[in-house]
C-alpha cells in the first residue's frame, strides 16, 4: 500500500514486512531499503519510474537485517549505509540464512558508507545519521524542510519491535532521546505516524530495560496500552530470550 506522507515523500507499507520509503527529488529518487525480495525491489524500482517519471538514484540500508538489504541486487545505483553494515552484510553465509528459514541469496554490498553522518541534496537536503540499538550499525534518515523522520526499526508502530541479540537497549534509548522532533515519523514496520511514535518507543524500550533488570514487574505490562495493543506479543518473550540467555 502507497501513502502520501508529504509531497516527496511517500511510504510504500507490506503490511507488518519492512516498509520502503521513497523521497522524490529534482533528479531522481532515493529509495530507503529494499525488502527481502529481489522481485519485490524489482516491482519497486518500476513503480517508482511509472509514479514519479524519475529513476532512483540512491539507495540506503538503515541497517544490516536481510529484510531491509538483500533487495539490493536489483538496483544498479550508489547503496549507501553506515560502514558497519557493509561489515555486518559481508558476514552473511549459507548458515546465517538457514537460521533464518530463507534460501540464500549473495547479498550486494553498499559501495558509499559513512561513520557518523552523510549529507545529500537533490532539490531537497537528505540527512543520513548514524544512531545505533536496534543493532550497532543502525542509522536513521532526517527530511529537515519535510519534517520528516524515517527510523528503521529503531521505531516500530502497530508491532512488537525486534529485539536482536546485537541490540543494546541503553544505546538504544540515547538514540532515541537524540532524534529530531520531526512533524512525520515513518517506522520501520507499521503505519507512519507523528514524534508520539518515538516517545512510544523510547517507553517500550526502557520498560523492557527495566524488566530485564528487575526494576519492573511483568504483570505491569499486561495492563499497558503500548503493549497491550501491538501484535505479535511473542516478539516480546523472543526479545527478552535474546538478551538474557548467556
Amino acid at each position: 500500500m502507497v501513502k502520501k506522507v508529504t509531497e516527496n515523500v511517500y511510504l510504500i507499507e507490506h503490511e507488518e514486512a519492512a516498509n520502503n520509503v521513497i523521497i522524490i527529488g529534482k533528479k531522481g529518487v532515493v529509495l530507503i531499503d529494499t525488502s527481502l525480495f529481489p522481485e519485490k525491489a524489482k516491482s519497486i524500482a518500476k513503480f517508482v519510474r511509472d509514479f514519479t517519471m524519475k529513476n532512483i538514484s540512491l539507495v540506503f540500508n538503515t541497517h544490516y537485517h536481510p529484510d531491509h538489504t538483500l533487495g539490493n541486487v536489483a538496483f544498479d545505483v550508489p547503496i549507501l549505509a553506515h560502514e558497519l553494515t557493509r561489515k555486518k552484510m559481508e558476514q552473511f553465509d549459507a548458515s546465517y540464512f538457514e537460521s533464518l528459514g530463507i534460501e540464500y541469496t549473495e547479498p550486494k554490498l553498499p559501495n558509499v558508507l559513512f561513520q557518523d553522518q552523510f549529507e545529500y541534496e537533490d532539490g531537497l537536503k537528505i540527512l543520513f545519521i548514524y544512531g545505533p540499538g536496534h543493532t550497532p550499525d543502525s542509522s536513521y534518515v532526517y527530511i529537515p524542510s519535510e519534517s520528516v523522520l524515517i527510523t528503521g526499526d529503531t521505531v516500530v508502530n502497530d508491532i512488537h519491535p525486534e529485539i536482536v541479540p546485537d541490540s543494546n537497549l541503553n544505546v538504544w534509548l540515547k538514540t532515541l532521546d537524540n532524534m529530531p522532533q520531526a512533524k512525520y515519523v515513518i517506522p520501520g514496520h507499521g503505519d507512519y505516524g507523528s514524534y508520539d511514535s518515538v516517545k512510544k518507543m523510547r517507553d517500550y524500550i526502557d520498560k523492557v530495560r527495566r524488566l530485564i533488570n528487575g526494576e519492573l514487574n511483568p504483570y505491569e505490562l499486561e495492563t499497558d496500552p503500548n503493549f497491550v495493543e501491538r501484535k505479535h506479543a511473542e516478539m516480546l518473550e523472543w526479545g527478552i530470550k535474546n538478551l538474557t540467555i548467556e
